[in-house]
């Protein structure tokens, strides 16, 4: 009898053992092989990098205090896109939407979808008291050591330059789309859009226009960043978290601090903070397992294995994950307090202590779900809870099997050879979020082959993009427009 037991034990295992194997195997989605691009566009490098450093020139920072912004500085760079592409300004129509810009290149088949690549014109302030740390000046646009400095050159004026300078260059060359491009370039992203790509959209939608596909700021080309996966991979963003703020309040007696009532108004908020925290949203996986589908040979095998077979491995991929911020942010909806206000003195009760939360919500969590699961962690009426301004709910998932995807993830492939494609979930927002109505097929992706230590430029101290990335930006922003705007 125990023998029977032992056989169908053995045999059991070898079943599973197989059947996860046979899982594995065919889980990997890698795209069919392409060759390097060889007919690359011709640009004149130093020219290139000297239109760039004239963009980093123009201090387009934006505030959150209108009032600091210098809207000059908008029609200065405008001025300054008029002088370095004539050709451009020649063919394309342009639109000033305040200080944002629209262009409009026809296509030979007007009755076909456009096409849309966007960007924003303006970028983050500097913290004065970090300037003596950067290398050197922000906004001097400066080359040293194939190295090119300044705020924007990651986020996002090296885009929107290297954007500009394949548009002049197919120019030059003849070339007239099948599709109409549309050129979207929002004036204040970094403070939610609404002046720019939202009133770029708006028009857009008033004039019926619908997109085959829209491309913006997102991913990077990263190496070493994933753990487990080797070699060089392009993150396409697929989709971008929705975006809540909500206020707690809780009130208590005032009086002084010798002698404390029970219910304390800091008390009462800060046990509601702790159950907030204490209280995570759950973890999924859908997002994060069509990931690593994409990368293919380039993850590990036992990585592959764990998310071919999630129904056995979940709760290890969901601990591997975890194991950093990053990861953790792509499984869930995040809640982070970030603001804190109560008492005037030491020695005096609070009547009232405040909280701001911030959430970063996970496609499938909904505004209202959020709130409902704030109510039930913190489970106490004498927390007042209400949202703030600024709210939007998570972006529709764009397909990554869709020809716009193959052909965002060729041009890719065909400027850097040896890069693996995969969708991934962007954790900020971006101005993409306003041009979902015009296209089921919005991707975010910043085209440019960046490290780690770079990354920690965006909105940090020494912003800085190589040279060699910056020439293959343009390289695969012609390419992009010449395969998206086909008409078949």
């Amino acid at each position: 009898m125990l023998l029977t037991i032992l056989v169908f034990l053995v045999v059991l295992l070898l079943f599973l053992a197989a059947f996860v194997l046979l899982r594995t195997v065919r889980f990997a989605r890698p795209l069919p092989e392409v060759e390097a691009l060889e007919e690359r566009l011709e640009i004149d490098a130093a020219q290139a990098l000297a239109h760039l450093t004239r963009a980093v020139k123009v201090e387009t920072v934006s505030y959150a205090e209108l009032e600091k912004i210098n809207f000059d500085r908008l029609i200065e760079l405008h001025r300054v896109f008029e002088r370095d592409y004539p050709l451009l300004h020649g063919t394309l129509q342009r639109e000033v939407i305040g200080g944002s810009l629209l262009y409009t290149w026809p296509g030979k088949r007007g009755d076909l979808p456009g096409i849309l690549l966007t960007g924003h014109l303006d970028v983050v302030p500097v913290d004065p008291e970090t300037l003596d740390q950067w290398i050197l000046p922000p906004f001097s646009g400066a080359v040293e050591d194939g190295v090119i400095y300044g705020r924007g050159v990651l986020d996002d004026k090296g885009s929107v330059v290297a954007v500009l300078e394949a548009v002049e260059a197919l120019l030059r060359q003849g070339f007239t789309p099948e599709r109409t491009v549309y050129l979207g370039f929002g004036q204040d992203e970094e403070i939610s859009g609404l002046m720019g790509a939202r009133e770029i959209a708006r028009r857009l939608d008033e004039r019926g226009v619908r997109l085959e596909a829209v491309l913006d700021e997102g991913g990077a080309i990263v190496e070493g960043t994933i753990p487990g996966v080797a070699g060089p991979v392009a993150l396409v963003g697929t989709a971008e978290k929705g975006y809540l703020s909500l206020k707690l309040r809780a009130e208590g007696p005032g009086g002084h601090s010798s002698a404390p009532p029970a219910r304390m108004a800091v008390y009462g908020l800060a046990r509601a903070l702790a159950l907030l925290v204490e209280t995570p949203f759950p973890a999924r996986l859908n997002g994060v397992r069509e990931m690593f589908r994409s990368l293919g040979p380039a993850a590990s095998f036992p990585l592959q294995m764990a998310f071919a077979n999630l129904w056995l491995f979940g709760g290890l991929a969901k601990k591997r994950l975890a194991q950093t911020p990053a990861g953790a942010a792509t499984m869930r909806t995040t809640t982070a307090p970030t603001m804190l206000k109560a008492g005037i003195k030491d020695n005096i009760l609070p009547t009232s202590a405040e909280a701001v939360v911030n959430f970063r919500i996970l496609p499938g969590d909904t505004i209202a779900s959020v709130c409902e699961h704030v109510r039930r962690a913190v489970n106490d009426p004498g927390i007042q809870i209400e949202a703030m301004d600024l709210a939007t709910e998570p972006s529709p998932v764009s397909p990554d099997n869709h020809p716009a995807f193959y052909r965002l993830a060729r041009s890719i492939r065909e400027v850097f050879p040896g890069t693996v494609v995969a969708p991934y979930l962007v954790q900020g927002m971006t101005d993409a979020r306003y041009y979902t109505t015009l296209s089921a097929q919005v991707y975010r992706f910043s085209p440019m082959a960046v490290s780690a230590e770079q990354l920690e430029g965006v909105h940090g101290i020494n912003e800085r993009l190589d040279v060699d990335a910056y020439l293959d930006m343009i390289q695969f922003y012609g390419r992009l427009i010449s395969l998206w705007s086909q008409a078949d």
